[in-house]
């Protein structure tokens, strides 16, 4: 039997810290063009898992969002800490997909705030994302799904 690497909070900390050089000297709107683009490659990635694992047609989910994928994930039985951590980068989709952009173009003609004030939310994102991501990553080399 082989063993399975671990991988700890402090490994993810330092993978996430890389990942987050990728986003340096990027506007605004390309780091949020990041975000909203990898959202969807791992949306596209879930999919897969859950046509690989649990035999569901691809065609079936081709309309299917963030939030029913992880439905199905969650109710076909994937790990609970995945779907929690993913829980929570659905919200974050949701509110970068629906909010972010209005809000900050409104707030920015409003009133004068630092970009570090406006920009939270988005690096709040970006971070998770990030995270979610190299969990993905390690349950697939590892399979690490159950």
């Amino acid at each position: 039997m082989t063993e399975v690497a671990a991988l700890s909070a402090g490994d993810i900390e330092e993978l996430v810290y890389a990942k987050l050089e990728g986003y340096k000297n990027q506007s605004v709107l390309e780091q949020y063009a990041m975000f909203m683009g990898k959202a969807q490659i791992l949306e596209f990635g879930l999919k897969g898992l859950l046509s690989r694992m649990y035999d569901v047609p691809s065609e079936s989910m081709k309309k299917w969002t963030l939030g029913k994928t992880k439905n199905e994930l969650r109710d076909k039985g994937l790990r609970p800490d995945f779907i929690a951590y993913l829980e929570s980068i659905v919200n974050y989709r949701n509110d970068m997909a629906h909010e972010f952009l209005l809000n900050n173009t409104i707030t920015q003609s409003m009133t004068n705030f630092s970009e570090c004030k406006l920009y939270g939310d988005l690096f709040r994102a970006i971070y998770e994302l990030e995270q979610i991501i190299i969990l993905y990553d390690w349950c697939e080399e590892n399979n690490g799904w159950q």
